[in-house]
């Protein structure tokens, strides 16, 4: 059972689920029993997913210290289980998702799947920018919760919040790629590292990093906030992370050398970092959960 939790990654499928209960509570204005339906099937065909990862990916974490140690590679359980075991959790959650929320929010799910497994997946071995076309997988879960609480499809409020989710995934990734970027180097994999100097990277995490808090302050436009105190909040806290990251990042692209961000200490700016990117994410989709909920 831990294996098999473990191909799931848990932890990264709760937050698509959460994603998914953001846009359902911006639809409805409410969080009802209604609700169990959209979250459960996204959960487990977000999961089913992340197993099918683990089995196009096995060969190369085996090669990886930091990944030679996942279910695959240390002979836990074999590609051919692991592929049995993500086909279940697909075809769960799809008639889940069919029979509670209906049809699109079903095709949403599978097309997010589609993208992971059968682009994203494959293109990570080609291009160190794969993160791009893979940030849509992060933003379409909440259009999935949002027509599953009887939203319209081409509303702009939730095509702002999707917009959100993209954008907020380049930082969130990039940044885990300067904190390991020993391991990233070693695994033969592509990375901005073959194309860029370290200061270069941080320039393009910073301005990405100062998009997603512009994103944030850009809500109350399209109508996806609607108590003004909430939108101070979100414009507050995307300050916050502005300040954060010219804090943390600065030393590094202002530097004449990459030195500054080369020990230890640059490791814990990295993720000092993260954290500062993925906390901003989580205090706007509880901002916008509370906000409509209160309205």
């Amino acid at each position: 059972m831990k294996t098999l939790l473990e191909l799931m990654k848990v932890k990264i499928t709760a937050a698509v689920t959460f994603t998914t209960a953001v846009g359902y509570v911006l639809a409805r204005g409410t969080f009802d029993a209604d609700v169990a339906a959209p979250l459960l099937g996204l959960f487990l065909q977000a999961a089913g997913a992340a197993a099918l990862n683990h089995a196009q990916e096995a060969d190369v974490d085996a090669l990886v210290p930091r990944t030679a140690q996942r279910p695959i590679p240390s002979g836990r359980i074999s590609r051919g289980g692991v592929v049995l075991w993500a086909t279940t959790l697909l075809t769960l959650g799809s008639v889940v998702l069919w029979m509670g929320a209906g049809w699109l929010p079903m095709a949403i799910g599978l097309v997010t799947a589609v993208l992971y497994n059968g682009i994203y997946t494959p293109l990570k071995r080609r291009t160190p920018f794969a993160v791009l076309p893979g940030s849509f997988i992060g933003a379409l879960p909440p259009l999935a919760g949002w027509v599953a609480g009887g939203g319209w499809l081409q509303d702009l409020t939730i095509h702002q919040v999707a917009f959100f989710f993209f954008i907020w995934q380049v930082p969130h990734f990039w940044l885990l790629l300067l904190f390991h970027e020993r391991a990233y180097r070693e695994n033969g994999l592509p990375s901005l590292f073959d194309r860029f100097e370290k200061r270069q990277i941080l320039r393009l995490t910073f301005a990405w990093t100062s998009a997603t808090a512009i994103a944030g302050l850009m809500m109350p436009l399209f109508r996806a906030v609607r108590h003004d105190v909430t939108g101070w909040l979100i414009a507050l806290s995307a300050l916050l992370l502005m300040g954060a990251a010219a804090r943390w990042l600065g030393a590094g692209f202002m530097a004449s050398t990459t030195e500054a961000v080369a020990d230890e200490r640059g490791r814990k700016v990295f993720i000092r970092c993260f954290a500062a990117v993925n906390s901003y994410a989580l205090f706007v989709m509880i901002a916008l959960i509370v906000d409509r909920l209160s309205s």
